[in-house]
């Protein structure tokens, strides 16, 4: 996991090239909520190959994510995807995010541009 700052959109992007698993994805989210977060958050699974996440270590990333959210009160999270798998998975993290009530909002796409659109405001992005 790379991550890049976008000073413009406030923007930390996040990419994946390899196997993800759950002690990179901790590392890189335990960085990220140490320091200053971004607002928005981009997620970049278009390299990601190998094993992905139990639905048990994604409920213990999102019990992370929200005993930190008051570091991050407001903001976007994107997530890209290229293959039909993982932007299956990228909308069950959605759904989850809503269950989760999260105080932002996440949202799955195939393409990083739709991705960096909807990061800027473009709410006619879609689906």
């Amino acid at each position: 996991v790379s991550p890049s700052i976008d000073d413009s959109r406030g923007l930390t992007i996040f990419t994946v090239k390899g196997e993800l698993t759950f002690d990179v994805q901790m590392n890189a989210l335990k960085a990220f909520y140490s320091g200053e977060p971004t607002a928005n958050v981009l997620w970049d699974f278009r390299l990601m190959q190998g094993n992905r996440l139990s639905s048990d270590e994604l409920g213990k990333i999102f019990a992370f994510i929200k005993a930190n959210q008051a570091k991050r009160p407001n903001g976007k999270t994107a997530l890209v995807a290229a293959t039909d798998l993982d932007y299956g998975l990228s909308r069950v993290s959605e759904t989850l995010s809503h269950v989760q009530q999260l105080p932002w909002d996440m949202r799955a796409f195939r393409s990083m541009d739709d991705a960096l659109k909807w990061i800027d405001g473009d709410s006619q992005v879609p689906l």
